[in-house]
Formats: C-alpha cells, sequence, structure tokens
C-alpha cells in the first residue's frame, strides 16, 4: 500500500476589495497629512490668508493691550505695569504713525524715554516689566500660530475627496491583484 502526502494547492490570494478599501482609506489620510503649500493656500483662501493673519493678529494686540490698560486703570500704584503702559503707547502711536516722519519721530523719543525710565527702575519692576512683555508676546503668537492652523485646516478640508479616495483604492486593488498573481506564479 502507497503513502500520499496531502498538499494544500490552495493559492494564499489576498481578497482584493478588502485591499482597496483600505487603499481609499489610506487615500483620505493622505489628503489630511499632506502638507498645505502657499499656491493652494491662496485658491482656497483668494489671496485673502495674508490679510486675514494680519487682522487676526492686530485684534489679539488690541485685546492684550486693551485688558493691560484695563488693569493700570485699576491698580495705579503698580510701577512695572505704569512703565510697560507707557511704552506700549509709544509703541502704538508709532505703529499709528504711518508715513509721517514727524509723528514717528516723536514716538521714538517717547519710547526712548520709556527704556530709559525702566532701565532707571529697581531689578524687581524691570523683572515684572519683562514678564508682562513676554505674556504680550505669547499671547499674540498664540493668536498667530492659531490663524495659520486654521486656515491650513480649512484648505485641506476644501481638498476633493475622490481625488485622493480613488487612486487610492486603484492603488490597493492593483497592488493586491499583483500579489495574488504574482503568488500563484511562484507556486507553479
Amino acid at each position: 500500500m502507497q503513502v500520499c502526502v496531502i498538499k494544500n494547492t490552495e493559492p494564499k490570494n489576498v481578497n482584493i476589495p478588502l485591499v482597496a478599501a483600505a487603499g481609499a482609506g489610506a487615500g483620505l489620510a493622505l489628503r489630511h497629512f499632506m502638507p498645505v503649500h502657499k499656491p493652494e493656500i491662496d485658491s482656497v483662501m483668494f489671496g485673502e490668508s495674508e490679510v486675514l493673519k494680519e487682522n487676526n493678529i492686530k485684534n489679539a494686540k488690541k485685546a492684550v493691550l486693551s485688558d493691560l490698560f484695563k488693569t493700570a486703570g485699576k491698580d495705579k500704584d503698580n510701577q512695572a505695569l505704569q512703565l510697560f503702559i507707557e511704552r506700549t503707547k509709544a509703541s502704538v502711536k508709532y505703529d499709528q504713525a504711518g508715513s509721517d516722519k514727524q509723528l514717528k519721530a516723536e514716538a521714538v523719543k517717547l519710547a526712548k524715554a520709556a527704556k530709559e525710565k525702566i532701565k532707571a527702575a529697581p531689578a524687581e519692576v524691570q523683572k515684572e516689566v519683562h514678564n508682562l512683555t513676554e505674556k504680550a508676546v505669547n499671547k499674540v503668537r498664540a493668536a498667530k500660530i492659531l490663524t495659520e492652523a486654521n486656515i491650513k485646516s480649512a484648505v485641506k478640508q476644501a481638498r476633493p475627496v475622490w481625488a485622493y479616495v480613488l487612486p487610492g483604492a486603484a492603488l490597493g486593488a492593483l497592488g493586491a491583484y499583483v500579489y495574488n498573481v504574482i503568488g500563484t506564479i511562484s507556486e507553479d
């Protein structure tokens, strides 16, 4: 009596529709994780992204300064806050001067005077002025970063879904088909 070894001749195939669905999911992920470039931002935002950033930064500066002015009005004994406000008023005056050289020169004189007063103040007051400056700068920087992130997110959401899903699904199906064919050929 002869003994025969039973071989499993069924090839190890990959389910093509399942891999196509995985490719479509990868395409959707790619849609979100691909970096955003300036021409794409301009096409979606109609070239207004820089204006939007500037407006949000200006609004953040106004909000920070108005909060500090309110605090300075309530706490008139805080020397550091008063010095910071004096220096900030000179900066605001310089920004508002535009192209008027005389107003800019006056603003520069006010800023220099405020800077000298801060240097002449005690070390604790100087440190507090520095902390106030850092807080204001950080709030404005956060507004800038959030605005940029919101713009990029809006551009990513405006990308067409099918332009990423269909190629992903097609590449996944093609890859599964090639794998199945090569697997069948290698067994023969």
